[in-house]
């Protein structure tokens, strides 16, 4: 989805601010897939130019205003015509995969360190899901139920790596050399034979 069909479907939840806005698409949204956070505010204006949002100017004491943002029905058609046509692609790029990749060709000590380091980020992920889970989304207080399968896969997904890294870890390792020793890198022939 393209950033303003990301900012209907946030919309969709219920009227917010730019700034609740911003907020649900860092902590929420930009861990399911990739947002272009910079250019919000100039895709709801040329959203609402379009007709497809409207806002209401709120005035604050001692603080700028504000606008709250809310759908249209020519947008929420524009969103759910967007999310019936494109692909639902599911990626797997990953540094962290394509690093792993290397193995053989990194210090133990690396190869370590890159477990080490995705592991622990899995923990925090899993912790964020749990938050989202108890807490709900920011705009409307509960997961609908369409969030909640999300939280719930995406739990499982964090659980099977866990427990891949976990089971996995020590074979890898053993093949990743002590040290780098430039002059005798494994050829890639040499690498077949090992796996």
């Amino acid at each position: 989805m393209n950033t303003k069909e990301l900012l209907l479907s946030v919309l969709m939840s219920g009227p917010a601010t730019g700034y609740d806005i911003k907020k649900i698409l860092e902590q929420e949204v930009s861990k399911i897939v990739d947002v272009t956070i910079s250019n919000i505010y100039p895709a709801l204006n040329e959203l609402a130019v379009e007709g497809l949002v409207t806002f209401e100017r709120v005035e604050q004491e001692s603080r700028p205003n504000k606008k709250v943002y809310e759908i249209t029905d020519a947008g929420r058609a524009v969103c759910i015509d967007a999310l019936m046509t494109q692909d639902a692609k599911q990626s797997l790029r990953s540094d962290f995969m394509f690093m792993l990749s290397f193995a053989p060709y990194l210090p133990r000590s690396r190869v370590a360190e890159l477990l080490e380091h995705r592991f622990a980020d899995t923990v925090v992920t899993s912790a964020s899901l749990d938050e989202l889970e108890s807490e709900g989304s920011p705009l409307t207080g509960h997961l609908s139920p369409g969030q909640h399968f999300c939280v719930g896969l995406g739990r499982a997904l964090i659980e099977a790596e866990r427990s891949y890294i976990l089971k996995h870890r020590d074979e890898l390792l053993k093949q990743a050399p002590e040290d780098i020793d430039f002059k005798r890198l494994p050829t890639p022939e040499g690498l077949r034979k090992e796996v």
